[in-house]
């Protein structure tokens, strides 16, 4: 007996009933893809983007930890200010070797965010020494000059030489001198102005957001940490705190979505055997000929599995493959979800997880397919002619 031309053929027969099992197999499987390629995307992405920041600390005003976050991430704006002196003393701590200040400012126009940042180009070189740029970053006292992230230049058709309007609170126009190669980060979305020129145009004079800081022994940065808190209004963040700060934050959202994936498998398995049993009920006529003309119970069983694993398996691959191909609706849609997602593509492409994934809906078919099996194989002949006088 040829068990998977049979199984192929019944299941051809269903075909509306089994159309309605593979959809409800393939949309828990997508769930299930989307959200556990999003759990190791969005950590690795978080990793390198901390990375990619070149600082060790920053020093932020006291009792920010969360606007901290924010601002690491995306360019988050503390509602309170450093100041002039707080900097000199953070320049003056032993171990310290780059101690840079930064002013955030985050405008909108026509309901679309832009970042600026007020920095010191030649620090940001140390800190960021993969700094590419066409063109040329500005000087500490120049005006009305602006360095552009890759990303944000292609938004707005921005070129070296482009002039931006005044818009905002930047009441002058700002030409573009140098455009930053593209980093994979948050700077690609990012303005970046002269420290005195933003202090000036934002009317912040003397204020900064925050200081980002190199030591020379990352060892010591404990001990670098308890020296500058000496001074009353500055609080130290390490990198290490803002990640787990982000994850921890993650954490409420992320079990919501596995929670998503747990309803929306147990909903499918429930949809599985249900389709079974009653295409089982209604074959115990075909089953009990088959028996009689020779055909054993594990025939019979091996059978039933064999068309569940083929209409699992058909599952699992269509909602992997539909999650790949709407890959990019999906991930704005987890961006929503979820707060400081990093700049970078946070679900991407497995093979290990697509083939998990796959194998996933083979074994969800062979758990749902065991009861129907076992129940359909111990059909006698005896009972397919009672149904018929049924």
């Amino acid at each position: 007996m040829n068990i998977l031309h049979l199984a192929v053929r019944n299941i051809r027969r269903r075909k509306g009933r089994t159309f309605l099992t593979i959809l409800g197999v393939a949309m828990a499987i997508a769930v299930l893809f989307s959200l556990l390629s999003f759990s190791s995307g969005y950590e690795r992405e978080l990793s390198r983007e901390m990375g990619s920041l070149g600082v060790h600390l920053l020093a932020v005003p006291k009792g920010c930890p969360y606007e901290a976050a924010s601002l690491i991430i995306h360019g988050g704006v503390i509602p309170k200010y450093l100041s002039a002196s707080d900097l000199a003393f953070a320049q003056e701590v032993e171990g310290v070797t780059i101690a840079s200040p930064m002013l955030l400012q985050h405008l909108f126009v026509n309901a679309t965010p832009h970042i600026v940042y007020g920095v010191h180009a030649a620090d940001m070189l140390r800190i960021k020494p993969w700094w590419r740029v066409e063109g040329r970053l500005f000087g500490d006292d120049e005006m009305q000059v602006m360095v552009v992230g890759q990303g944000l230049a292609e938004k707005e058709d921005l070129v070296v030489g482009s002039v931006i309007p005044a818009f905002g609170p930047m009441k002058e126009p700002f030409t573009v001198i140098g455009i930053l190669d593209r980093t994979g980060g948050q700077d690609d979305e990012f303005h970046f102005i002269p420290l005195a020129e933003a202090q000036r145009i934002f009317d912040k004079d003397g204020k900064i957001s925050t200081i980002a800081i190199q030591v020379s022994d990352p060892s010591r940065i404990g001990v670098i940490s308890t020296r500058l808190e000496e001074i009353p209004d500055i609080q130290v963040v390490t990198m290490a705190q803002v990640q787990g700060t982000i994850m921890n934050l993650v954490g409420s959202a992320r079990v919501l979505l596995y929670s998503l994936i747990t309803v929306a498998v147990i909903i499918s398995a429930f949809g599985i055997t249900n389709t079974l049993l009653m295409s089982v009920n209604e074959r115990v006529r075909e089953f009990g000929m088959m028996k009689a003309i020779g055909a054993s119970a594990s025939d019979i069983g091996i059978l039933v599995l064999a068309e569940t694993m083929i209409i699992t398996a058909i599952g699992g691959i269509a909602g992997t493959l539909g999650s790949l191909a709407a890959i990019g609706i999906i991930e704005e849609f987890v961006r929503g979800a979820i707060p400081y997602a990093p700049a970078g593509c946070i679900i991407t492409p497995d093979p290990v997880l697509i083939a998990g994934c796959i194998a996933f809906s083979l074994l969800l078919g062979l758990v749902c397919g065991l009861y129907p099996a076992l129940r359909s194989a111990k059909m006698t002949p005896m009972e397919a002619i009672r149904s018929e006088f049924e």
